[in-house]
């Protein structure tokens, strides 16, 4: 079954990077202008992601599999980082606001690092913030009145003010993952 739900997830990625090559490569920032909150409960808008580098994963702390492995990679690349890693944002983007309230994400996040911010909000609000980035999140309804999501599993790396760098795939190694950050943090002194 996780292999199945893993195909899954990686059709949806691969899916949305087809469909979505016109919007990724399109000029300018990713994603439409937004106003949410953020785990610490302040507002947060399009406008802070873009004040500094930002890697950005969009999840949901209900997740059996997939979120908390990219947290807990994305926490370890971060150490690795040392001090430089306080040249990125690093949001945490729900996909499942009815249940991600800002308060449950700062909880959640606060198992994994300090420096990642959950962002969640008013669920209509969140659902199209999450579409204009172009993001893959599709409710799936269990069998036991459940549900989980399929969703993008890659963390997106912007440059300051907004436009797509790269991203780190799935289950990429460290070494790969630290310098790509390395790289990002270093675009901040540009």
């Amino acid at each position: 079954m996780k292999q199945v739900s893993q195909i899954i997830v990686l059709t949806i990625v691969f899916i949305a990077c087809v469909l979505g090559y016109e919007h990724w490569t399109r000029p300018g920032p990713l994603g439409d202008p937004f106003k949410l909150v953020d785990s610490r409960g302040k507002t947060v808008t399009e406008a802070d992601i873009r004040a500094k580098p930002a890697a950005i994963f969009f999840g949901y702390t209900m997740c059996p599999d997939i979120c908390p492995t990219t947290l807990l990679n994305l926490t370890r690349q971060l150490e690795k980082l040392g001090p430089a890693a306080d040249k990125i944002g690093v949001w945490f983007f729900t996909v499942d606001p009815e249940r991600d309230t800002p308060e449950f994400m700062h909880d959640y996040i606060s198992n994994f690092s300090d420096r990642i911010i959950g962002i969640s909000g008013d669920p209509v609000k969140v659902h199209a913030a999450v579409k204009s980035f172009n993001i893959a999140a599709e409710k799936v309804d269990n069998s036991d009145g459940n549900y989980t999501y399929n969703h993008t599993a890659a963390v997106i790396l912007l440059n300051k003010g907004g436009r797509k760098r790269s991203i780190i795939p799935y289950q990429e190694t460290d070494e790969i993952a630290v310098e790509q950050l390395k790289s990002l943090a270093e675009s901040a002194d540009r």
